[in-house]
């Protein structure tokens, strides 16, 4: 039982995801913002929702690399978990809070997603495997730091700039954006001699 704890957590993972789409797909009436601040309960709860799940990302590969409870399950369910959890954050983010989330940042982060599970797909199918290097790494944890954020309408730099919030968070939107194409361009630069043995065979 304790050797899936990590995967038990990715799972958990999906759950999360599922909730949050669930919720912002309600169409709940009266949305009035929280007292002194310009978000709403629903706000609040998608915030915390990711935070949690977030939390189960970082636990559940400490716990894993700790005791060793690593299993070929858990390389497949831990990645794809992350990406459905962030993802579908940063879709509902440009879809209901457009004014402070551009939707093509939104866009080219999923666009270099792909991007990169291509070329990893190709480097595996060769028996090859494409390490993670420090700027995915570095984006991950911009993610997860920008996105609760986001959720709460750039609370609290609402205080600051007031109707220019949007500012302060296309900013912050825009640090993992830049730090998922430089680590996407260093994918391609190594993957870069599987995809042309696969433009060979054309």
């Amino acid at each position: 039982m304790a050797r899936n704890i990590p995967n038990i957590l990715s799972i958990f993972r999906f759950v999360v995801t599922i909730v949050l789409i669930v919720l912002v797909t309600i169409p709940f009436s009266n949305l009035k913002n929280l007292p002194n601040v310009n978000f709403n309960w629903l706000d609040l709860t998608l915030c915390l929702l990711f935070i949690i799940g977030s939390f189960s990302d970082m636990l559940d590969g400490q716990i894993a690399r700790r005791f060793n409870f690593v299993t070929n399950f858990g390389k497949f369910i831990d990645p794809l978990a992350d990406k459905a959890l962030v993802n579908s954050s940063l879709i509902i983010l440009a879809v209901f809070k457009s004014q402070y989330v551009p939707a093509i940042i939104v866009v080219l982060m999923i666009i270099r997603d792909l991007a990169v599970d291509g070329i990893r797909f190709l480097a595996a199918s060769k028996g090859e495997v494409i390490a993670a290097n420090i700027y995915g790494k570095l984006k991950t944890v911009a993610q997860m730091v920008c996105i609760p954020f986001l959720f709460l309408n750039g609370f609290p730099f609402n205080y600051l700039l007031g109707e220019n919030t949007y500012i302060a968070t296309y900013i912050l939107a825009s640090i993992p954006l830049i730090l998922s194409w430089i680590s996407g361009f260093i994918y391609l630069y190594r993957g870069r001699k599987y995809i042309f043995m696969e433009v060979g065979k054309k």
